[in-house]
């Protein structure tokens, strides 16, 4: 199925939010859990919020929550007097406990549901015409497992600048812009593969992984996932995140980051700790 040019890309997601002090809140900042024909992450979000993503293998239209876009209301809520985290729980029967923590300190008003659109690479239709470009989304959406959506999009917006800043009159104008679609469309559309390949790989290829201490994981897709976990941590994610933190369009910046960290980490545990107090007072934060 297709929406405005992009492809259903087989899977829908429900996402929340949350104030809440995990164990190891400020020592793993991200998390996957992987089951079958699903998966359910978390990310630290800052200001003491964990944010949460359910993906599932679903038709397109399955839907029982709003998406949180266009302004959208709660009485756009399938059934509005549904309980949408004990749905999702109920999904994730016999999951660990650390998803089902989460889940219970979400408000249910907060869950939303999108579904997932992308699309191919734009590589025989460039993204400009005239005096006209697309850049983002509007040109090259992709699945959101890597954070990327964004990041492409300020990527092109810095190129473009570029292009523009070095466009001495208006009749190179047009030469220009496809110059700018040159320079992008091999690295978004690398981007836009493993964005897509990540959600393919753990909804199709992975599985509950095997464990020696129950008797969940049991397939052969189990054993799999199981001996392709050390692998990923070791080989595959440093590899993927060497690309996408490979782009260094104002040279290398030294030591800045390293910097930038120690101040982060700082406002990070202060903020977030200010939080944890206030929800623990009693007061009610919105979500986003």
């Amino acid at each position: 199925k297709k929406r405005q040019g992009c492809t259903y890309s087989g899977y829908t997601v429900f996402a929340g939010e949350t104030i809440i002090k995990t164990p190891d809140y400020y020592e793993t900042g991200y998390k996957v859990y992987i089951g079958p024909q699903r998966y359910f992450v978390t990310s630290d979000v800052g200001d003491g919020r964990i944010q949460w993503y359910a993906f599932f293998a679903l038709p397109p239209g399955t839907k029982r929550a709003p998406s949180g876009w266009g302004g959208s209301e709660r009485d756009n809520q399938a059934d509005p007097e549904e309980n949408l985290v004990t749905y999702i729980k109920s999904l994730h029967e016999g999951w660990s406990d650390e998803v089902m923590t989460v889940l219970d300190a979400t408000p249910p008003e907060s869950v939303e549901q999108r579904d997932l659109y992308d699309r191919a690479p734009e590589f025989l239709r460039s993204w400009a015409s005239g005096n006209v470009v697309l850049i983002g989304d509007a040109v090259h959406p992709m699945m959101p497992n890597l954070g990327q959506g964004g990041c492409q999009a300020i990527e092109d917006a810095y190129v473009l600048t570029e292009q523009l800043a070095a466009t001495k009159s208006t009749d190179k104008l047009d030469d220009s812009l496809q110059g700018f679609y040159r320079k992008r469309i091999l690295r978004v559309s690398a981007v836009q593969f493993l964005s897509r390949l990540a959600s393919d790989l753990i909804i199709n290829a992975f599985d509950t992984p095997w464990s020696p201490h129950d008797n969940k994981g049991q397939s052969w897709k189990s054993y799999l996932t199981f001996f392709w976990k050390p692998i990923l941590q070791y080989a595959i994610f440093p590899a993927q995140f060497a690309f996408l933190y490979s782009y260094y369009p104002t040279g290398n910046m030294g030591d800045l980051p390293s910097h930038l960290e120690k101040i982060w980490k700082t406002k990070h545990f202060d903020d977030a700790e200010k939080a944890f107090s206030e929800a623990a007072d009693g007061k009610v934060f919105s979500s986003g």
